[in-house]
């Protein structure tokens, strides 16, 4: 016969009724189909303890608090430290518990044991943590060329004549060919600047032209103006140039600048066979230099980058030579799509207080949305029909449409600096666009 299962609490009650209803534990024992043994425990229990007897108890000994093997001066000194200096951590109480000349002698906890004693003792003292946020994913690899060009920045490179210069670069690491490099002076008064991101769109603009094609995106790092401010979603300019063209723009995960480890590499090289007395007497001369590295480099030099094998790029990867999506400067307006931006920008929802002048900062533009909800924190969100921004109030479940304003520096004009009025399309133009995933 197999071990029956514990007895329910029910099947508990019963015995300790049957009993006082004048039945004997043998019998009660049969009914319940337990031993005679376990029917007078439990009766023994109900007996002693009433119904609450009955209960399940936790097993073990009763908890006692994270320090109650410990000396009471150790739990009441540390509480007094922890409350009168809510800031110290479990590291800095302790280390005032070893200086204490009054408890020497005494056993004290662990740093772990302490901060388990202040969450029981003194919850309202302990800092809340906050949840990590998740993992960032890495950008895509790219799997063939001209897919994924990566761009970086060599800055602050001084020059013989006293200027300061910084090299923007792309390279396609798939083909492992330098796309373009281009010199900035970017000295000021007391120091030098970073780029613009009309500079880094002037050097893009460089490569499509080039390489007469668009790439299927474009991975940078988190610099201010390639992506805009870490602390805000909201895109950059250069984002939504590149989101117009029907490009991804990629940034890498933060601090992680492996994740472009081509143009990186791309640097040294540069540095190594560019970067030298001659060609750092100025600007002219810098850019002279890179032109023709960056020209020996794809044609000629025997690379070990990507699966070139000791070949040129241009030689390994032929394809390098065939557009992707082809480009030329006089397609660009007819390749760009505002309409691709506003859908962009309809996928995000931005969270803002209101001036006490009644204005919202979005992409540092000024929107009124009315002095009465000065104060306030409102939902924006870009309505890509009626091409408005929206600005609603959110209460529990209900949502308030507060005001609908145009989007201001969202042109054509702005994002590519060319004038709609100038274009003339003389031939047809290949509207290729990516599909992504």
């Amino acid at each position: 016969m197999g071990q029956r299962a514990p007895l329910t609490e029910q099947e508990r009650e019963y015995i300790y009724n049957a009993k006082l209803a004048g039945k004997t534990l043998k019998e009660i024992a049969a009914e319940v189909g337990c031993s005679l043994a376990c029917a007078r425990k439990w009766w023994r229990r109900g007996r002693d303890e009433g119904l609450k007897g009955l209960r399940e108890r936790p097993r073990g000994p009763a908890r006692r608090g994270a320090l109650s093997h410990f000396a009471p001066q150790i739990a009441e000194t540390a509480l007094s430290l922890k409350r009168r200096h809510p800031r110290w951590g479990p590291d800095r109480v302790l280390a005032e518990l070893r200086a204490d000349p009054k408890l020497q002698g005494y056993r004290l906890p662990s740093r772990s044991r302490l901060a388990v004693f202040f969450r029981e003792r003194c919850p309202e003292c302990v800092a809340k943590r906050e949840p990590r946020p998740p993992k960032a994913s890495p950008p895509p690899q790219a799997t063939g060329v001209h897919e994924l060009w990566q761009l970086d920045t060599q800055e602050g490179i001084r020059l013989a004549d006293g200027t300061v210069a910084s090299i923007c670069n792309i390279r396609d690491p798939v083909g492992g060919a330098m796309i373009a490099s281009r010199v900035f002076l970017v000295q000021t008064g007391r120091h030098w600047r970073k780029l613009r991101w009309t500079e880094v769109r002037q050097v893009l603009r460089e490569g499509f032209t080039e390489w007469q094609t668009l790439p299927d995106g474009v991975v940078t790092d988190n610099e201010l103006v390639l992506t805009g401010s870490p602390t805000d979603p909201y895109p950059s300019l250069l984002t939504l140039w590149l989101v117009g063209l029907g490009i991804r723009h990629l940034p890498i995960r933060p601090h992680r600048p492996t994740d472009q480890a081509h143009v990186e590499r791309n640097h040294l090289t540069l540095d190594n066979f560019a970067l030298d007395e001659e060609s750092k007497a100025h600007g002219k001369a810098l850019q002279q230099a890179l032109d023709r590295e960056r020209w020996l480099h794809n044609t000629y030099f025997p690379s070990r980058a990507s699966d070139c094998n000791g070949r040129p790029p241009l030689e390994a990867h032929p394809e390098l030579r065939q557009p992707r999506r082809p480009y030329r400067p006089e397609w660009e307006l007819a390749l760009f799509d505002l309409q691709r931006v506003y859908d962009y920008l309809a996928t995000f929802e931005f969270q803002r207080r209101v001036s006490p002048a009644g204005q919202v900062s979005l992409g540092r533009t000024l929107y009124s949305v009315g002095r009465p909800w000065a104060g306030r924190s409102v939902s924006v969100t870009f309505d890509p029909r009626q091409r408005e921004w929206v600005f609603s109030l959110k209460e529990e479940q209900e949502t308030q449409e507060i005001a609908r304003r145009p989007p201001k520096g969202l042109d054509v004009e702005t994002l590519t600096s060319l004038n709609p009025a100038d274009f003339i399309l003389s031939v047809p133009v290949q509207l290729t666009l990516p599909c992504f995933v």
